[in-house]
């Protein structure tokens, strides 16, 4: 599988016509990393790219994550997201894997991406975990047992087995606020209360009277009696006044109205958000370039949209396993990333660094665009195969220079739209050499460099 990016401009300039292509049998991984400011030809470039890469046989999956609708391929299927349109993502579709899979890592992934986009306090994420856990558990999917995260597992109900939405996450977030104000004007939940109350004074006296030089004090342990005398009273109310069973279990996890209040506003907020619906995108599964079109969300949306469609794509691959031997450099897909600076984080959690890192093994390679080098962790650029350099800003040739190893008058013979640098690792190289390669400008240029990267 090749791509062609142009002619060695060197050789080019001694009158010898040496193509220069980026060989996925021969370079460490599939991913790229394109950096260039506005104005540089990014746009240009992944167009190329996506023309030549869907002509591969067998033809990978191309998912191109369009930030800004500029990114048009003809004959793609063509799909736009926003709050009006019917279809979005699932979030708590759980990978039956029981090594990389399960309901546990779907709830810390969920969280994790959450967190990264729209941050949530200690306290609303142990609830949130809580919930999604228990409405797991509620459809049939238990955090312990790996045989019950397959939908075809046999689970007895009247209803086939289904993941969660993130509609039943709001209805379940909201019967369990009620439950627990309701409860609270119960007999058990008011003596449930007191006692709560009760115990946290009692813990405070305790503190007090053992501390390090504490004087014995009459009236405190006079209080300190009082109140444990009033904590067995409460306890006994609680005891007698049980329904469920359950009342202590929720009070535990769910902590307090107040706290679950801002869970299930959360959940709602994410609902309206218009990325998470029940509905699959109408992709054409017979069409190899799936174009995400996600200029109508916010920023934050756009974030979220993208982590949890790679999500998707990383847990399917999964599923399928790794490429065999014999398969080794073939592609299954490959995600375009516009503007990819606002979807990293410097966290291990982030699906792309994941994707950096685990991907090659199973056929996924990642191409990343954005303006600076800086923009990147220092793990995830290391991992990135092939570097493509189209025109950055100056301020950021020395970082570039340190990270890339290469000589500084390499940047100075940068033109964009003509001249273009790449540096490709290999495999079995120690040092990965800095190219300047000459690009196709004319459209008949493009169509026969085109035709030579798939000889």
């Amino acid at each position: 599988m090749k791509i062609s990016l142009g002619q060695d401009d060197y050789l080019l300039s001694k009158n010898q016509s040496t193509p220069v292509f980026c060989d996925f049998d021969c370079l460490v991984n599939a991913h790229i990393l394109v950096m260039g400011k506005t104005g540089m030809g990014k746009t240009t470039f992944l167009r190329r790219f996506i023309q030549q890469a869907r002509r591969f046989s067998p033809s990978p999956r191309i998912h191109i994550m369009d930030v800004h609708g500029d990114i048009d391929i003809p004959g793609a299927s063509s799909v736009r997201f926003s709050e009006s349109t019917e279809y979005g993502l699932n979030p708590f579709v759980v990978s039956p894997d029981r090594h990389f899979g399960g309901v546990r890592k779907r709830v810390q992934d969920f969280i994790a991406t959450i967190n990264g986009c729209r941050p949530i306090g200690s306290r609303q994420e142990a609830v949130m975990r809580h919930l999604i856990t228990d409405l797991y558990a509620g459809n049939g999917f238990f955090a312990d047992n790996y045989k019950s995260w397959v939908l075809e597992d046999g689970f007895d109900r009247k209803y086939p087995k289904r993941y969660p939405t993130m509609d039943d996450a709001c209805r379940y977030a909201f019967v369990k606020l009620k439950q627990l104000i309701i409860g609270s004007d119960t007999k058990a939940g008011r003596a449930l209360e007191e006692l709560n109350k009760v115990t946290s004074k009692l813990y405070k006296i305790s503190k007090q009277l053992s501390a390090p030089g504490a004087k014995p004090d009459g009236e405190l342990l006079e209080k300190a009696m009082e109140l444990r005398q009033k904590a067995i009273k409460s306890y006994k109310e609680y005891i007698e006044n049980l329904e469920t069973g359950k009342e202590l279990d929720d009070f535990i996890k769910y902590e307090s109205k107040e706290v679950l209040k801002s869970v299930v506003e959360r959940f709602d907020n994410l609902k309206a958000s218009g990325i998470f619906k029940n509905q699959v995108p109408p992709f054409e599964p017979s069409n190899p370039v799936w174009h995400y079109d996600i200029t109508a969300l916010r920023e934050d949306e756009k974030r979220m949209f993208v982590e949890f469609r790679l999500q998707e794509i990383f847990s399917s691959s999964l599923e399928r396993g790794p490429v065999r031997r014999e398969e080794e450099g073939l592609l299954r897909d490959i995600m375009i990333i516009d503007e990819a600076h606002l979807f990293f984080r410097d966290d291990e959690n982030n699906i792309l660094n994941t994707i950096a890192k685990e991907g090659r093994k199973f056929g996924l390679g990642l191409v990343c665009a954005s303006q600076s080098p800086t923009h990147f962790s220092e793990d995830f650029f290391s991992n990135v195969a092939t570097k493509v350099v189209l025109g950055v800003d100056q301020m950021y040739w020395d970082n570039l220079i340190r990270k890339m190893k290469i000589e500084s008058k390499l940047m100075q013979y940068i033109k964009p739209f003509h001249v273009i640098g790449v540096q490709m690792s290999n495999k079995g190289e120690t040092r990965s050499r800095f190219t300047m390669v000459r690009v196709p400008n004319t459209q008949s240029q493009i169509n026969k460099v085109t035709e030579n990267g798939q000889k």
